[in-house]
């Protein structure tokens, strides 16, 4: 590529480098303000958008549109970061029902400024497992400590209507009584 340079003929290598370099910065196919809009941003510099938004759990494996969705609530994530409802808000992209229960309202009352979290399913595998470790790790905050974490079976809601009949049937014979007996 040719390019006529702005700089004088003693300008040092590094110099005609970066000229080299930025000589590209209008290439761009995208509108450069774009790029801060997690709506418009491309696919493809989500990631750096994010890093730039402070999210600290990415998954590759997300769709595109997950990882729009979690770019844009990473202010109210931060915000709330170290409450036992951004544990739980971090704990709803594993996809499972997860109770969150604090020292004080555990039965019996535990050791203070400790919690657990109960996973509801039948079976975990160990990369979910890890996976909730990290978004509670990420989420919990610092003085808080994780007591364990359980996996009971899974909950079921719902209406359950029993119904049932008897049926019988039995013979009677009525037989008249004279009056003279």
């Amino acid at each position: 590529m040719t390019f006529r340079t702005l700089l004088p003929p003693n300008a040092t290598q590094p110099e005609q480098a970066l000229e080299i370099v930025m000589s590209h910065v209008g290439d761009v196919l995208f509108d450069i303000r774009d790029v801060k809009n997690p709506d418009k941003c491309p696919a493809d510099l989500l990631p750096w958008l994010a890093w730039e938004f402070g999210v600290t759990w990415w998954d590759d494996e997300w769709t595109e549109q997950q990882k729009r969705d979690v770019i844009k609530s990473a202010a109210s994530v931060n915000k709330k970061r170290g409450t036992p409802g951004a544990v739980r808000q971090a704990l709803a992209s594993v996809d499972r029902l997860i109770d969150v229960i604090e020292w004080f309202g555990d039965t019996p009352q535990g050791e203070p400024y400790t919690f657990r979290v109960v996973v509801h399913g039948n079976s975990v595998s160990t990369d979910e497992l890890q996976k909730i470790f990290s978004h509670i790790s990420d989420a919990k905050n610092a003085r808080s400590f994780l007591g364990d974490i359980r996996v009971t079976p899974e909950k079921v809601y719902g209406n359950c209507y029993i119904g049932g009949s008897i049926f019988t049937r039995q013979s009677v014979t009525i037989k008249a009584k004279r009056r003279d007996e």
